[in-house]
């Protein structure tokens, strides 16, 4: 069985599949989610912010680096210069990613980190 590490390589092509899933997630989640006027039931605002939380934490442990943060960038812009967005949901959506956005993509990238095997050298003696 591989463990998730071994799944997402520390490689430019997983830090570009990982990207791109997160942008694809978050334009979803502004348009779908975010985005809405209508009433929405209550499970449902619950597993749609659950969801934003994973996809943060997922991002910062399948791309281990602090270029990472700079995603953190996409879903306020996006409701800045999208089209049909709602032209004060950047505000929150920057808030939203000041906490608790960063800190699980911190988690996620200190994760990683710490369960990653180090490699120490043979000769070290």
């Amino acid at each position: 069985m591989t463990t998730f590490i071994e799944r997402t390589p520390a490689t430019r092509l997983t830090y570009i599949k990982a990207s791109l899933a997160y942008l694809a997630f978050m334009t979803v989640w502004v348009y779908g989610f975010a985005n809405t006027e209508e009433h929405v039931p209550g499970i449902l605002i619950f597993f749609g912010l659950l969801g934003a939380m994973l996809v943060h934490f997922g991002a910062g442990f399948a791309i281990p680096r602090q270029e990472t943060f700079a995603l953190l960038a996409f879903p306020p812009l996006l409701a800045i210069l999208g089209p049909g967005v709602n032209s004060l949901l950047w505000v929150p959506l920057v808030l939203m990613m000041v906490f608790p956005g960063a800190p699980l993509v911190l988690l996620g990238l200190w994760l990683r980190n710490h369960l990653d095997p180090q490699e120490v050298e043979d000769y070290w003696f």
